[in-house]
């Protein structure tokens, strides 16, 4: 019969670190009587020696669990699960833990989503919403609950949120194709209900505006910015007879699907997407892609996220627009 392991206390905590009990017990509590060097030194012993918080005895003493919510569109998409490792990171270097929940832009799912984080009395949530309804906002803001929104934003109503300078992005993209003598651009443009993808539109006839080149609406399609086997919206415009000798796609994850739609039919031409998602990824692909400081977002979403918990009455909601710029990967 084996044995079971024994219960590392506090007091097992102190004697390795040679500090109090007392002083092990607000360290671990998080406390602001105790340096951040000091709660440094006695987490790391404490994980070390396999201690144990108990969480839900923490919880019920400060009324904070040290956990998040972090709700996105599409975990399948490299470009949230790169960015929720980032947030993820500087969380735990915070003493946060967090979880994921998944919506797939279904706003039901995202609602359900919201009530589902309410109810485990997470500390805090960050959403990537659906954009199909704001009362999900009602919830989190009644239930008092510290929140950013990262990459949408709503006009008319001003949240926490973090969001890509989506205008430049578009016009930035657009500019690459028309540099390599393009001017017929197809637009595989998201939803028009999410506001990256106005904005990016916005960025894409600006800049053809500025290059003396006629808007033809019939060069811009919705996309569907899941599913991403193949790109089907392509066929519909070659039935449609509408020409074009480039390519710029509302994300990287329709890019993959146009070239690979491209190669079935024999086309070729120049592509380029946004998100930047071949920095994270050590694949044999090349794509020209819009992209931000991932590292500045990060640090940008989380800071918003504990100014807020620590002066909730206090702060008031605005955006912080992130820099976007384009990385050239031509062969």
């Amino acid at each position: 019969m084996s044995r079971r392991p024994s219960r590392v206390t506090m007091k097992d905590i102190a004697k390795a670190t040679g500090y109090t009990v007392n002083t092990v017990s607000h360290a671990l509590k998080d406390m602001r009587d105790i340096s951040e060097d000091t709660k440094r030194v006695i987490r790391e012993k404490a994980r070390e020696m396999g201690y144990l918080t108990n969480l839900v005895a923490v919880s019920m003493r400060s009324g904070k669990t040290k956990t998040l919510a972090i709700i996105i569109p599409d975990i399948a998409n490299p470009f949230f699960a790169t960015k929720v490792k980032e947030m993820d990171s500087l969380l735990r270097e915070n003493g946060y833990s967090s979880f994921i929940i998944n919506t797939d832009e279904n706003s039901e799912k995202e609602y359900d989503a919201v009530r589902m984080a309410i109810s485990r009395k997470v500390d805090g949530i960050i959403i990537c919403p659906t954009q199909r309804r704001t009362d999900i906002f009602d919830l989190i803001i009644d239930y008092s609950i510290p929140y950013v929104i990262i990459g949408r934003k709503f006009s008319g109503n001003l949240f926490y949120s973090v969001v890509w300078d989506d205008v430049r992005a578009g016009f930035l993209a657009t500019e690459y194709l028309i540099k390599k003598g393009r001017k017929r651009i197809l637009y595989l443009n998201g939803p028009p209900h999410i506001s990256s993808s106005n904005d990016r539109l916005a960025g894409y006839q600006q800049c053809l505006k500025k290059y003396g080149i006629p808007f033809d609406e019939s060069l811009v399609i919705e996309a569907d910015i899941v599913e991403t086997i193949g790109c089907n919206c392509i066929y519909t415009i070659l039935e449609n007879h509408v020409e074009f000798d480039s390519i710029f796609a509302f994300s990287d994850f329709i890019a993959f699907a146009a070239i690979d739609t491209l190669q079935m039919i024999g086309l070729s031409m120049p592509v380029v997407g946004v998100d930047d998602i071949l920095s994270d990824l050590n694949l044999p692909l090349r794509l020209s892609s819009v992209g931000v400081s991932k590292d500045y977002e990060a640090h940008a979403i989380i800071n918003m996220l504990f100014e807020q918990m620590r002066s909730m009455h206090t702060s008031v909601p605005h955006i912080v627009v992130v820099e976007t710029y384009l990385v050239e990967r031509d062969f």
